[in-house]
């Protein structure tokens, strides 16, 4: 491996060690466990609905959260300079009560 894949894989496992599996919620959103993957500054998993990119910005010592829907007619969802322990609640949010769920109707963004 090189030294960017071995860093990839080191904010990957954080990520899952000190947030996602610290809470029963990536459960409740339908995980696909065979989906689980390192990316660069962080990880990629696939859910019922989307495709959840979380990245590590380490210039700022914060997060950013991409969710990109599964259905095609709907733009990614980013939010940017999110704190570890606030991983979670957001993307539970826009999962189960935001853009992805069946009774959103607004366009408006959720406040974090």
């Amino acid at each position: 491996m090189t030294e960017k894949e071995l860093s990839n894989e080191k904010a990957a496992k954080f990520i899952w060690s000190e947030a996602l599996q610290r809470s029963i919620m990536p459960f409740q959103w339908g995980l696909e466990f065979s989906s689980i993957k390192a990316i660069e500054d962080g990880t990629e998993f696939r859910i019922n609905a989307a495709l959840i990119q979380i990245q590590y910005m380490r210039k700022m010592d914060l997060y950013k959260v991409t969710i990109i829907p599964d259905d095609k007619q709907r733009i990614p969802i980013i939010y940017e300079s999110l704190l570890l322990g606030r991983l979670v609640p957001v993307i539970d949010e826009t999962v189960r009560h935001g853009r992805l769920s069946e009774n959103f109707t607004s366009h408006e963004r959720i406040a974090v």
